[in-house]
């Protein structure tokens, strides 16, 4: 069981995956997009409906010319004598539309408010019928090859007495020829025997397609003698040719919307980059100009709060900075005056006690000194070679006499504040050879980050206290001898240098012995 709800769980991830990555991530991505997806879904509903109007007259259409032609009909039976009826039916059939005359009919009266009754009564109304009885069918027929298909099955339809079922059957068959151009002779005569030729019976413009639709009306409509006419209309439905023309105004409406957000989209979020690249620049500890306030009234807020939020920011390190240095500054004179008093001291052994903390302050307050004047500096940023970098610095420790190596792998253009960071990589290498006596130093590349190691080969640090050595005068050697241990400010002062380009430090004792300081730094 836990291993299936593993997997499940593993399969459920990677379709989260898979569905993020269709996702475009981008603000230009995801408009083009989302618009992409509601063009398209408005397209089809508006071709739909288009499809469906565009169907409904051409049915009208079809419908009123029928009824037209069938009232004329009516109205020529009811005045002619019976010898004539025939030619009359013959002279009146033409393309889709049948008239017969029979005794009798099974179609039924429509129900009131249907389609069917809507055209009994139009019907009714063109011929000058009286009474209400006209009796209308319509129904949707498809064509497989040639054949006829219906929901409601025409051919035992109760409209139809025996010859008309045969009639009917012999206009399936008519519709066969359609695809064939040579139907079989005896489909031809039976055809003929209706009084006209199969090409006037029923339509023949859609021999190319293998089915189609077409509207099949069937209408019954009584005579003064008695007989019942008997009409039957196949009408194919007009052929959808809407596609062609919906692809390529979709595609032309696609790359005038694409290309109007595009531009549209460049244009609004190029203050939002020119934001990105600033907030990279301070993160890095970088200092900056106001960025200029433009765009839409969103972008100009947001914009407007990163400015003071920067200038704040400037204001607090530059105060704390002033503060601490003017703090360093002054305490240098009572520390003198302290140092003068000390030589007056008869007890010789507390002099020198007396002397060694003082000379201990004295150190303390120049380094603190030295780290703000270096902080409130404004050096500017700089794209240098680091493996070049770390080469010299390797090389001017060997030329001191001290055991650093460095080998390099390729140049790694990087951009910093290159004396801030010497001083960083200078305070971990001087305290590798103050502790082990020697220090490697290593450049690895990183698709995001630059990576700098600095190894030796000493006791390293107890685990508890890797996090305790970056504090400010802490020192891992007790002897608070200031030629072993100095005065605690390098690791602090380098983890300062590194987080204000964007970076970070950390300590780690190697497995073969040592201690391994890695420098951290985003591209």
């Amino acid at each position: 069981m836990a291993e299936q709800r593993s997997h499940s769980a593993s399969d459920a991830k990677r379709e989260r995956g898979f569905r993020l990555r269709l996702w475009p991530r981008s603000i230009t991505g995801q408009l083009m997009l989302a618009i992409f997806l509601a063009v398209v879904i408005a397209q089809i509903f508006a071709i739909f409906l288009f499809s469906k109007e565009r169907l409904d007259v051409a049915q009208n259409v079809v419908r009123k010319q029928v009824l037209d032609r069938t009232a004329s009909v009516i109205t020529l039976l009811n005045e002619t004598d019976a010898s004539l009826h025939r030619n009359i039916l013959r002279a009146a059939e033409g393309t889709g539309i049948r008239y017969s005359l029979r005794k009798r009919t099974r179609l039924k009266l429509p129900r009131s408010g249907t389609p069917e009754a809507a055209l009994a009564k139009s019907l009714q109304r063109r011929a000058g019928l009286e009474k209400q009885s006209v009796r209308v069918r319509v129904t949707d027929r498809k064509f497989f090859h040639g054949w006829g298909r219906s929901k409601s099955k025409p051919n035992n339809d109760p409209f139809f007495d025996s010859s008309a079922r045969q009639s009917l059957r012999l206009n399936d068959r008519d519709q066969d020829s359609q695809f064939n151009p040579h139907p079989p002779r005896d489909q031809r005569d039976r055809s003929a025997s209706f009084g006209s030729k199969p090409d006037r019976k029923w339509p023949r413009n859609n021999h190319h397609r293998k089915n189609f639709s077409a509207w099949d009306m069937a209408v019954a409509v009584p005579l003064d003698n008695g007989e019942w006419l008997h009409v039957q209309t196949v009408v194919p439905k007009p052929p959808k040719t809407w596609g062609f023309v919906f692809l390529v105004s979709m595609l032309l409406l696609m790359l005038l919307m694409f290309a109007a957000v595009f531009l549209t989209v460049r244009k609004l979020t190029a203050p939002l980059r020119s934001l990105e690249h600033a907030a990279r620049k301070l993160g890095r500890g970088e200092a900056l100009e106001p960025l200029e306030e433009k765009g839409p009234k969103e972008l100009v807020g947001t914009i407007s709060a990163f400015n003071n939020m920067q200038d704040r920011l400037m204001r607090f390190v530059q105060d704390r900075t002033r503060m601490l240095a003017a703090i360093s500054h002054d305490l240098r004179t009572p520390i003198t005056t302290l140092r003068l008093r000390a030589e007056f001291v008869d007890d010789d052994e507390m002099r020198d006690k007396i002397l060694a903390t003082l000379e201990e302050m004295q150190a303390m307050t120049e380094a603190v000194l030295a780290f703000a004047r270096e902080d409130a500096s404004t050096e500017e940023t700089k794209s240098v070679d680091i493996g070049a970098l770390l080469a010299s610095m390797a090389e001017d420790f060997s030329d001191m006499g001290k055991d650093v190596s460095f080998e390099e792998n390729g140049t790694v253009v990087y951009d910093c504040r290159p004396m801030s960071l010497k001083r960083a990589l200078r305070n971990l290498i001087e305290n590798s050879i103050r502790y082990a006596g020697s220090a490697e130093l290593r450049l690895t590349e990183t698709s995001d980050s630059l990576v700098i190691d600095v190894l030796d080969h000493g006791d390293g640090i107890p685990q508890e206290q890797m996090d305790q050595v970056f504090a400010p005068f802490f020192r891992v050697e007790a002897s608070r001898n200031l030629e072993t241990g100095g005065v605690g400010l390098g690791l602090s002062i380098t983890r300062t240098i590194v987080r204000s380009h964007g970076g970070d430090v950390s300590l780690a004792n190697r497995a073969e012995g040592g201690l391994q300081a890695t420098i951290t730094l985003p591209k």
